[in-house]
Parts: structure tokens; C-alpha cells; sequence
């Protein structure tokens, strides 16, 4: 058994793989416990009984920890592997159909003493649900439904179902908009980070039709160097059900605007002057749309906000957003790299998974 000092050094080294450090970034030691420290209290606090008020606690991990994963987000599977590492418990991962040959990848190039502690399979139903201590799933509300439908009360069970994030402009409208298409293009919309909606202030000065323009111009500049991955038929025809649709609308009102990729299928724009968020058909179509005043007008599918990308960003303008249901708010052209130690759906990565043993 390790120590958490050795994991750590393990571990930082690990995050040097390519596959990691895109998806991720490289982590230090020194990062990896202040994360610990933040969230336990102590660096050491899984191997020792510390202090804690007048009594002496410990942290106890799962000794054996379930990700489901999904393949539209790979970096959360990896960002799930690496908290249960950290933690010294015992990994199972099941890989989603399509695989996750960089999950893999990096798995191989663990040393023994971490690649010991993780078990890969590609189907559920050889997996006894019941035998881990913590359950972590990703994926569709379907999914993480059937999941919990087998979960005992005794295991800790984190699931990450359907989510939707938006941006919001205020000011540098040619700025944003190269950021607002990278959120937008990544990962082709399959992950609960990509912008669905980018929302323009008009107040500040910026017109939101002409913002569309501007969006559109940047997602047409990353499909030249980023392009998206190939469509299945169903995909294919989602993206044309969507454009038509908003080709009707257009022809039947001056509030609706379309704005696509003429020989393919690879960006869609459009814009529209009903605060509404909706959700995109994916495949990298987005919405551009005025903000509101009040933004309880957006209406009840922003419960599903998983993150907020402002542009510009500071503290202040996103703690006015803080009354939204999202769980973070950070700078437009992030939206899709969250830090390893973000609170995902509101979960603390580590605190939410151990348990404690108090003396005293």
C-alpha cells in the first residue's frame, strides 16, 4: 500500500502524458496536495489522525470506487481516474462502447503501483454495482437513472447526468467571439461544457444579431483547423431538421436569423431575439441570443446549467451571476477545461467521497 506522499509524486509524474496534459494539464507536486489540503484539511490526512477542533480525525477512502464514464467527455474520465488514484482506493472503469483509447493509453503508462489499482470493462452488466463503496456515473439521465435504480444505501453514489452550458458577452465582441466558437466547437457539443446558447448584453453597447456574425466568422476559422468529427446518419439529420426549421422561421420573421457552412455541415449560427434557452441539436449549432434584464426570463431549462463562460471576466460580474443554477461560472474559452478540482455538479472531487474516523 502507498503512501499518499508517494502517490502524489506518482501521480504528478503521470500527468506529464500527452494524452493528459491536452485533456488536463500537467500537475505539480506542490499543486496536488494544496488540492488535498483544501478539501481535507491536511496533505496527510488519509494517513494519519490529525487534529481537527478537540479531536483527532482521519480520512478514510473507498476502498473500491466505479466510474462510469462517457466518451463525449473524456477528460472528466480522466479527471475521475485520477481523484480515485490520489485517494489510494481500488478503480474499476467502464469504458463506454466506442472506447477511450487516450484513458487507455495513459492507464498502460502508470507505473505498477498505481496500474494495479484500476480494473477497465466494457460492459456494465459483468459489473456487480454493489460491491464498490462509491459509485461515480456519467452520462445521460437514462443512464445515471438505471445506475441509481442499483445503488444500496450504504455506498456513496455521484452522478453526473444531463447538463448545458451557456456564454454570456458584456464587451469586446471580436474577442468573445473566437472564444465563444473554441467553447462551442470542442468536443462537438457532446459534453454538458459546451455552450448551447451565447447570450450578448446589449446594454454594454454590442448588438446581438451582429455578434452572430461574428460567431459565426470564428466557428468557420476553428472547423479549418479543428474540424469536427465525422456524423453518423442520425446526426446528420438533426443538424438538417434544425436548419430548416430555422429556414422557416426566418422567412417568417425578422427576429430569427440563420447562419451556416454551405458545403457541409460542420457550424450553424443562429440567431434569435427570444431570451429562451434551448438546447442545440449538437454537431456544433448554437444559438446567439440578447440578454435579458431578468434573467428568470431564460426559463426552466437553465436547472440543467452545468457552467457559465463570461467574456469579460471578473469576479464581480460573476457574482451576479451566482443566483443561477449553475455550479460554475469561469472566462469564456475555458468553459471546456475545468480544473481538477472543480466541483462538478456542486460535488467536492474529494471531500464528497471519503469518510472519517474520529479519536477523542
Amino acid at each position: 500500500m502507498t503512501c499518499t506522499q508517494e502517490r502524489i509524486q506518482l501521480l504528478a509524474d503521470s500527468s506529464k502524458h500527452p494524452a493528459f496534459a491536452q485533456l488536463v494539464g500537467e500537475l505539480c507536486e506542490a499543486d496536488i496536495c494544496s488540492w488535498l489540503v483544501a478539501e481535507l484539511g491536511n496533505a496527510d490526512a488519509l494517513d494519519h489522525f490529525s487534529p481537527h477542533e478537540n479531536i483527532y480525525s482521519k480520512a478514510v477512502a473507498p476502498k473500491h470506487i466505479l466510474h462510469i464514464v462517457s466518451g463525449n467527455t473524456p477528460h472528466a474520465a480522466f479527471q475521475s481516474l485520477f481523484r480515485g488514484l490520489l485517494l489510494g482506493s481500488h478503480n474499476t472503469i467502464k469504458l463506454p462502447s466506442a472506447g477511450l483509447p487516450d484513458l487507455v493509453s495513459w492507464i498502460a503508462s502508470l507505473p505498477e503501483k498505481l496500474n494495479h489499482l484500476i480494473t477497465t470493462s466494457n460492459d456494465l452488466d459483468t459489473i456487480d454495482l454493489t460491491t464498490s463503496d462509491a459509485v461515480i456515473a456519467i452520462g445521460s439521465d437514462n443512464t445515471i437513472e438505471a445506475v441509481q435504480k442499483q445503488i444500496h444505501p450504504h455506498q456513496t453514489f455521484i452522478p453526473h447526468g444531463h447538463k448545458l452550458s451557456i456564454g454570456i458577452v458584456t464587451d469586446a465582441a471580436e474577442e468573445a467571439a473566437k472564444l465563444a466558437a473554441r467553447d462551442v466547437s470542442l468536443y462537438d457539443q457532446r459534453g454538458c461544457l459546451s455552450l448551447h446558447a451565447v447570450y450578448v448584453d446589449e446594454s454594454s453597447g454590442i448588438s446581438a444579431r451582429n455578434f452572430s456574425h461574428l460567431l459565426a466568422e470564428a466557428m468557420a476559422d476553428f472547423a479549418e483547423h479543428t474540424p469536427p468529427h465525422s456524423l453518423t446518419m442520425s446526426e446528420a439529420g438533426a443538424i438538417y431538421n434544425f436548419r430548416e426549421t430555422t429556414r422557416f422561421m426566418e422567412a417568417n420573421s425578422s427576429e430569427v436569423e440563420l447562419l451556416e457552412s454551405h458545403e457541409n455541415l460542420n457550424w450553424t449560427v443562429v440567431y434569435q431575439t427570444s431570451p429562451t434557452l434551448e438546447l442545440s441539436c449538437l454537431g456544433r449549432c448554437v444559438y446567439v441570443k440578447p440578454l435579458p434584464k431578468n434573467l428568470d426570463h431564460l426559463g426552466n431549462k437553465t436547472q440543467h446549467i452545468s457552467t457559465i463562460a463570461l467574456h469579460p471576466f471578473n469576479k464581480a460580474g460573476a457574482e451576479k451571476l451566482s443566483h443561477l443554477p449553475a455550479h460554475r461560472i469561469c472566462p469564456l474559452g475555458q468553459s471546456q477545461s475545468p480544473s481538477l478540482s472543480w466541483h462538478q455538479d456542486g460535488f467536492a472531487p474529494l471531500a464528497s467521497l471519503v469518510k472519517w474516523k474520529d479519536i477523542g
